[in-house]
Formats: structure tokens, sequence, C-alpha cells
């Protein structure tokens, strides 16, 4: 059962998300055996190494999302893709952790789940088969998450967010533009150069408002990936700023984090695309209006 937005905010009470090491740092420093993970075992109060690990999360998927902008507007499109897999792939660590609902790795896959919100308590127990972690993180986001398909969101953005990406396993894509060999990954070369300005010209303007694309002889999948990134980036920055209105001691470093982020995206990053600068300014900020509405969570 996923927590609703005032669970969320007991379970993250009194952190600041300013802890000085990971949470995975934290296990490590456990010295726990082969059998202590195998067995699992009960730990508490560590909820700030998970929100400032999410902080961190959060501001490695921005300049994904910085640099997937950059990157399809000058013509990487395959490149551009990878670069966006990556801002959703943090966004969704991010997502899974407000639930308190991850795996992490601590020289192998890690189940970590909460056992009690309100005490803080998570339970730790080892994976057997640990490889294809980031399709196990996927999977773990959309049965986390899986309730919204069947209630009213927050917004058209979670409505857009919750959902897989609309061409095909994200991972899958991911690995095979890395490391297959394939018509449809590095093709850039190969486009005529009037299909080639078209794709740009269609990448330069906003997934949510313009729908058509000019170009109709390819999926254009980073932008379209770029799209998803965004959508999961209302996600989270809703959640944590929801954190921040129930939690005082978390609200400072809540909005000196947000007003730090703009103020280096402004200064560092320029030629950002207009549309995704107007939703960092919607949504890289403190908002104490936000409201819970448990029909939605």
């Amino acid at each position: 059962m996923s927590l609703t937005f005032e669970e969320i905010a007991i379970a993250f009470s009194n952190c600041n998300s300013d802890a000085k090491s990971s949470f995975k740092d934290y296990l490590i420093n456990l010295y726990k055996s082969k059998t202590d993970y195998e067995n699992g075992f009960i730990i508490s109060n560590v909820n700030n190494y998970i929100l400032s690990d999410i902080e961190k999360l959060l501001s490695k998927a921005i300049l994904n999302i910085c640099a997937a902008d950059n990157l399809i507007k000058q013509g990487y499109f395959s490149w551009g893709f990878v670069t966006s897999y990556y801002a959703n792939f943090f966004l969704i660590q991010g997502l899974n952790r407000t639930q308190l609902n991850f795996t992490t790795w601590v020289s192998r896959s890690i189940d970590c789940v909460e056992k009690d919100y309100q005490k803080k308590n998570i339970h730790i127990i080892g994976i057997s088969n640990s490889s294809d972690e980031h399709q196990r993180q996927f999977k773990r986001f959309f049965e986390n998450f899986s309730h919204f398909r069947n209630r009213k969101g927050i917004d058209r953005y979670w409505n857009i967010g919750i959902k897989s990406f609309e061409l095909g396993n994200e991972s899958e894509r991911r690995n095979k533009i890395n490391y297959e060999i394939c018509s449809d990954a590095f093709y850039e070369l190969d486009l005529d150069n009037i299909e080639f300005k078209k794709i740009i010209k269609d990448n330069s303007y906003s997934p949510f408002t313009e729908y058509k694309e000019n170009s109709q002889k390819y999926d254009n999948y980073s932008r379209r990936n770029l799209k998803l990134a965004i959508a999961r980036l209302r996600m989270l920055t809703y959640t944590l700023n929801f954190i921040a209105v129930r939690n005082l001691e978390y609200q400072s470093y809540y909005q000196r984090n947000m007003k730090n982020r703009l103020t280096a995206i402004n200064q560092k990053y320029p030629d950002v695309s207009v549309w995704i600068k107007e939703l960092f300014q919607q949504w890289l900020i403190f908002d104490s209006e936000i409201v819970d509405n448990d029909d939605v969570f």
C-alpha cells in the first residue's frame, strides 16, 4: 500500500535533507554480514539519509534534463535520449524513496521497504537476483504509483509521469542505443538534411503544447522521453514541497536548495529552452499554498 502525502510528511518529520553521508554509506558502515542481508533486518531513524539522497537525485535529474534539451536541439538525438533516460532514472529513484519502497546497492541489490512510517522503521533484505537493476527500479516505480491510474491526478503532468514510455521499455532502448548496433540508434548522419532540420525544429518546442511533429518519418523518441522526465520532475518536486510545508525543519533547507538550483541554471545554462525554464520557475520554488487531497494519493 502506497503512502499518502500526509504519511510521507510524517515519515520525513524531523529531517532536514542535510545528512553528511548517503544512505548507502550508512548501510556499509553497519558492517552487516552476507547472512544478515540474506535474513533481513530492521533499521530505524535513517530517513534523513534518504531525504538527502532524494535531494541529490533531484539535482542530478535537473542537470540531465538541461543536457538532454541541449543535445536534441543540436542534433544529437540518440545521445539526447540516453541523457533524458538518466533524468528519468534519477527521478524514479527519488520518487521510490519518497514512498520508502526502493532498492539500493551494497555489493548486491538491497530491498528497502518501510514497515512502520510513524516509528520510521525500514526492513532491509538482500535480493537474490541482482541483475537488471534498472529494470527493477522502474518496475518498483510503476508498482508504487499504480494506484494513480484509477484516480484523479494532481495535474496533467502527474497523469503523464506515472505512465510508461509510449515507445517501449526505457531501459531496453537505452541498452540498445548504448550497446548494440541497430538502425534506429545513432542514425543522425544518415538523415537527409531536410528531415534532420525538421526534427531539430520540433525539439525546440514544448511537447506539452506542440503535439504535432514536423518530421513524420521517424519516431522522435528523445523528445518524447524528455517530456516524460519533465512530468516526473513535477511529481518529485510536488512531493518534496508537500514535505516542506508540513516540516519546518526541512522547509528552510528546501527553499535554500531550490533557490540555489534556479540561480545556477540561470547563470550556467542560459540556453535551456524557454519552456523548460518556465516550468523550473514554477516548480523549483516553495509553495506554501499546496494542500493535500488524499483522493489523489
